[in-house]
């Protein structure tokens, strides 16, 4: 109710934030509903039970809030599709194959090798990193607000107090790719799933880098000072740490 609420007293003209407390619409205690729940502030709180405001009064403003919610919601979500298209590694998605059956019935499909490549590629990454922090991750998380969709890399949630931890992976092939918006996304991903679940949530950038010498400090200079001023985590690591290349194969291979 509070994350509906703002944190702040419902009453528009009011948003109070220093001491909040829920109100029953209805006033029977026993019916904890959500939508028979109010957060207000200590003065419109009496004025409530006092009959000063009364309940469709009151319903009214849980209606407003719902209304503004939801449409932060859709608005953080069009802003973030348009920076990055929904904004996280994608499941490989099978297209028609270029060599087909000789039988003209049966059609063949395959997922493109370098959707795959990325895909285990982040993947893998994330591996290491939960084999380096000793915790596990829920991967390719999806959180769904009606036709729009937040994707997550990586998600850890915590029982506790404790921020949960959203994943966000990117491959670096090349030094040309830094850029001063990776962190910045990933900002805009916490701060979204904050105002959809209700949960803080804290962000790490999970970059891989093609080469060794791009894990200097003076490498990917936009990217690190991204993350500083988006204040999200920063863990970089090369193929050959992870384990994995998605470079192509050589022809002398096969």
């Amino acid at each position: 109710m509070l994350v509906e609420a703002g944190h702040a007293c419902a009453i528009k003209e009011c948003r109070d934030h220093t001491y909040l407390e829920l109100h029953h619409i209805d006033e029977n205690r026993e019916n904890n509903d959500p939508a028979n729940l109010i957060a207000l502030c200590d003065r419109h709180h009496k004025m409530a039970h006092a009959g000063v405001i009364d309940r469709k009064a009151l319903r009214l403003y849980k209606q407003l809030l719902s209304t503004s919610r939801e449409a932060d919601i859709m608005a953080r979500l069009a802003r973030l599709e348009g920076q990055i298209g929904g904004g996280a590694s994608e499941l490989p998605v099978v297209e028609t194959s270029e060599e087909q059956p000789a039988d003209a019935g049966i059609r063949k499909f395959s997922a493109t090798r370098s959707a795959v490549q990325a895909f285990a590629l982040c993947q893998v990454a994330i591996t290491k990193y939960e084999q380096d922090v000793g915790t596990y991750f829920e991967r390719h998380v999806e959180l769904v607000a009606g036709e729009k969709r937040l994707v997550l890399d990586g998600l850890k949630q915590f029982a506790n107090e404790t921020a949960d931890i959203i994943v966000d992976f990117s491959y670096i092939r090349k030094a040309y790719l830094d850029a001063p918006a990776y962190g910045k996304w990933l900002r805009e991903k916490v701060e979204l799933y904050e105002v959809m679940t209700g949960r803080k949530a804290a962000g790490v950038l999970l970059v891989v880098v093609s080469k060794e010498n791009m894990l200097e400090e003076f490498a990917l200079p936009a990217i690190r000072q991204s993350a500083l001023d988006n204040a999200v985590t920063l863990q970089i690591y090369s193929c050959d740490q992870v384990g994995f290349h998605p470079g192509p194969i050589s022809a002398a291979l096969l």
